[in-house]
């Protein structure tokens, strides 16, 4: 291995470098350039101290001083009398008047069971029915009289929708109830289920005259009598 070879290569690449960055160094920028070493002007000179002026002194002579003439106003005092209590007087209220009012009307109307006078009618199945027999609602059955005779609802009426005074016993179910609190009472129809649709029919009819609260059981009497409960006979309610 020819080791002189290889030193002259490295020196002469060394010497390279070393002329380039002269050159770029004597070219480059005052903000950018080195300095070489020992050529750093003023490094070791040491600035002399500064004595600050001395001010002459005033010879103004301080202004006088003025004695207030201002008057203070004497404060006036105010004599508070004292409280005296009021006098405390006792009355005694009439009794109230006792009045006997007129007892107001059943309404028959359950959170359960709001109006509905979007829909001509509700159907409802046993549960819903029972309860709101219990709780005193207007039963109306739209089958056949005498079919309504042989066996109906406790307290239902007969609504029979293909007899001849139907129309009149709607009206005459409107004059008897045409406050609007009592239209809103819930009203159950029914008829014998199934494919029967005269309830449907009847439920209808009611809605036409200001119902809105109309019920309809969808399974009528024949479910009625399937759950057990009692059942009356005869032409009365």
């Amino acid at each position: 291995m020819d080791w002189r070879k290889h030193f002259i290569e490295a020196a002469t690449l060394i010497g390279a470098a070393v002329v380039c960055a002269v050159i770029a160094n004597s070219l480059a920028g005052r903000e950018r350039k080195m300095q070489y070493v020992g050529t750093y002007p003023n490094a070791l000179k040491v600035p002399a101290e500064t004595t600050p002026a001395q001010l002459p002194p005033s010879t103004a002579a301080p202004a006088p001083v003025q004695p207030s003439t201002a008057t203070i106003a004497p404060v006036t005092t105010t004599t508070v009398a004292p409280l005296i209590p009021p006098k405390t007087t006792t009355t005694t209220a009439a009794p109230p008047k006792t009045t006997t009012a007129a007892p107001a009307a059943v309404v028959v109307q359950t959170e359960q069971f709001p109006p509905h006078p979007d829909k001509a009618y509700i159907e409802i199945g046993f549960d819903s029915v029972k309860q709101l027999h219990d709780k005193g609602a207007l039963f109306l059955d739209a089958r056949r009289t005498s079919v309504y005779e042989q066996g109906h609802i406790p307290g239902a009426r007969s609504f029979s929708v293909w007899e001849s005074d139907i129309d009149d016993k709607v009206k005459a179910l409107y004059a008897e109830r045409s406050d609007p609190l009592q239209q809103a009472e819930p009203i159950v129809v029914y008829c014998s289920g199934g494919d029967c649709e005269d309830s449907h029919d009847l439920a209808q009819k009611l809605w036409g005259i200001q119902y809105n609260n109309v019920y309809v059981y969808k399974d009528g009497f024949p479910d009625w009598q399937k759950h057990g409960a009692a059942v009356h006979t005869g032409g009365a309610p």
